[in-house]
């Protein structure tokens, strides 16, 4: 790693809730592994160290690498992504993403006839003020 990515990953590290900083330091030092093996190395629960790479990946902390074939399953390999750009062009995209698709579920909470349509929409666009609140939390 690169004297830049060293300091990135410490100021990230320093950033994110322990239980984020746990899985996100593993893989670190596992680069290119499923939340599987993570779960395993960490000894943890897989639905809890699943759950941190969906929230990292959702902050723009990690990327996809690959993929692993087990018996019948495809698991996604993962990696922190060690350049400041990349992270920062990945959040810009993710942002973006997610703030367009939350005015499209807002125009079509408006339109909604049915109270448990806008009851699911509603949620839905709770679930995306979560996700864009997260973003910022990670900015780089």
């Amino acid at each position: 790693m690169s004297q830049t990515s060293v300091k990135a990953f410490q100021e990230i590290s320093e950033q994110i809730p322990e239980k984020r900083r746990i899985v996100y330091t593993a893989l670190k030092n596992n680069p290119n592994n499923s939340f599987y093996r993570i779960a395993f190395i960490l000894g943890w629960n897989v639905n809890k160290v699943s759950n941190r790479f969906n929230e990292l990946e959702n902050a723009g902390l990690i990327e996809k690498t690959g993929e692993e074939t087990r018996g019948k399953f495809t698991r996604d390999r993962f990696s922190i992504i060690t350049d400041v750009e990349k992270i920062i062009e990945k959040q810009n995209e993710l942002y973006v993403f997610f703030v367009e698709t939350k005015s499209q579920l807002e125009a079509d909470h408006h339109r909604c006839q049915t109270k448990e349509g806008k009851e699911l929409l509603r949620k839905r666009i709770q679930y995306l003020k979560g996700k864009i609140s997260n973003l910022k939390m990670h900015s780089v």
